[in-house]
């Protein structure tokens, strides 16, 4: 996964087609969320990434509440992710007003899969 997700020309890509936002702490990016509207409406969070050290300094609910301001600027009215169901951050998205609106199984090669929640938060 990250060979496919992460690899220089696959992040080319997402750069060209996603809005990025960073948080910085002391100069130093401590988190990032990358996000794009996917379809009518909705706004699909792509990722939303913390130093370790940094979670629960409020940073991401931070990019959340920003990331959801731009969306509804742009007439969306749902922020729209996907997470591993085994992932510890489903809690904080829960937390955070998304709920789990499907599961999906995404084959991404080589014999493996993404096990994932679908997750939305209303924005209305």
């Amino acid at each position: 996964m990250l060979t496919m997700m992460y690899a220089e020309d696959a992040l080319q890509k997402q750069l060209a087609s996603q809005t990025f936002l960073l948080a910085i702490e002391n100069d130093t990016v401590v988190s990032y969320a990358g996000f794009e509207v996917k379809e009518k409406g909705i706004l699909k969070l792509h990722k939303l990434y913390l130093l370790p050290q940094t979670q629960g300094k409020g940073y991401g609910k931070a990019l959340i509440d920003q990331v959801a301001n731009m969306a509804q600027a742009q007439g969306c009215s749902c922020l729209e992710l996907n997470v591993n169901r085994h992932n510890k951050a489903l809690g904080f998205y829960q937390k955070n007003g998304f709920v789990i609106v499907k599961e999906e199984d995404i084959a991404i090669g080589e014999g493996f899969w993404m096990n994932d929640y679908v997750m939305q938060k209303s924005l209305v």
